[in-house]
């Protein structure tokens, strides 16, 4: 048996050979591509949850006095003491922002008040539903302070046209079905020029107090609906 016969009958003999093959009278093993190692599973540490981001905006923004962030059955539940010159409305879009950054998508929902409640503060849902009952003789601020700027998108038609126009006078990446036009920022220049373009859009003339009356997309949406000629004429 010649030395080749000999390697060809090592190579079939044994098992852990049968793949190799010989060249020459030279056995050459094929060459083993290693699989990629599987990613490592992220830690606890690096994990990065909604609350935490929510927290650290929070503690971040200049108009935010006091917070605390509850469980909510649909986002993320904050309760803000806010300074004179901020709103509900801002301090949302400002966590959504961040939220949005640390790639979460989940959307906060913000209850202004005047104190935080002693702890333990429950569910947001409780909170809001206790929060937002009669003011007594401890005056109306009780009553303001219970508007929930939670994001409702508008819905097809009028009133998704609506919130683009408007998003786009104020600058704005979204406007919401029932956010205040105050709050997001709108005053009397900004009314005029939105007021302008949705009479040539829709053929309806509208005035500043009625926009400021109706306060949100909603709202100018129902006017729109309600005039004889509110026939929309968006390209």
């Amino acid at each position: 048996m010649t030395g080749r016969q000999q390697l060809c009958r090592l190579v079939a003999d044994k098992p852990e050979t049968r793949d190799w093959s010989v060249m020459g009278g030279v056995v050459e093993k094929p060459v083993q591509v290693p699989a990629p190692a599987p990613a490592p599973a992220p830690t606890a540490a690096a994990t990065v949850t909604a609350t935490v981001v929510v927290e650290r905006a929070l503690a971040a923004h200049p108009g935010v006095l006091e917070a605390a962030v509850v469980p909510a059955g649909d986002g993320v539940g904050v309760l803000v003491v806010l300074d004179e010159m901020s709103t509900a409305l801002e301090v949302r879009e400002d966590l959504r922002a961040s939220l949005l950054a640390a790639g979460l998508e989940a959307e906060p929902a913000v209850l202004p008040v005047v104190r935080l409640p002693a702890p333990p503060l429950g569910t947001f849902e409780e909170l809001t539903a206790e929060v937002a009952e009669p003011a007594d003789s401890a005056g109306a601020a009780g009553s303001g302070a219970a508007e929930v700027s939670r994001y409702e998108p508008p819905s097809a038609g009028p009133e998704a046209d609506l919130a683009g126009r408007l998003a786009g006078f104020l600058g704005l990446p979204r406007v919401g079905a029932l956010d205040d036009f105050v709050e997001l920022g709108g005053d009397s220049l900004v009314a005029v020029a939105f007021l302008h373009a949705v009479q040539e859009a829709y053929a309806v003339p509208l005035g500043v107090v009625e926009l400021f009356t109706a306060g949100t997309v909603r709202g100018i949406a129902r006017l729109l609906a309600a005039r004889p000629a509110a026939a929309p004429q968006v390209a």
